[in-house]
């Protein structure tokens, strides 16, 4: 379980660094937008990721879904925090690109269990 999480994360990021190298190739002017989308969704599920990694061994299924839970509440809310800084940043974001790395990033999340499945 262990090994998958931490391989669920190294395939997120380098799924955020290709999208990065692929926007900057295409125009080197939006950059940040697209670092800033990756990190609004991997910053996250990093710390998410690294939460439920100490509730590996709990077997009490009661307590493993609260802690579930509360560290899915803390995700969004950080996702929101870092959304509210970027918007209210003094910055001209290109808000297709940003959202777009937040998606794929997302969605990457959505579809690495199925990569995984045979590990």
């Amino acid at each position: 379980m262990k090994n998958q999480i931490i391989q669920a994360l190294i395939i997120q990021y380098s799924s955020g660094g290709i999208y990065v190298f692929g926007v900057v190739i295409w125009n080197e002017s939006v950059m940040l937008s697209a670092i800033t989308g990756c990190i609004a969704c991997l910053v996250p599920n990093t710390y998410q990721s690294i939460r439920m990694l100490k509730q590996v061994d709990n077997n009490n299924a009661v307590q493993w879904l609260a802690y579930a839970y509360r560290s899915e509440i803390v995700k969004w809310l950080m996702t929101g925090m870092i959304f509210v800084l970027a918007f209210t940043a003094n910055y001209e974001w290109n808000p297709i690109v940003l959202f777009a790395g937040y998606i794929l990033i997302h969605i990457t999340s959505w579809f690495v269990p199925l990569v995984l499945k045979g590990n």
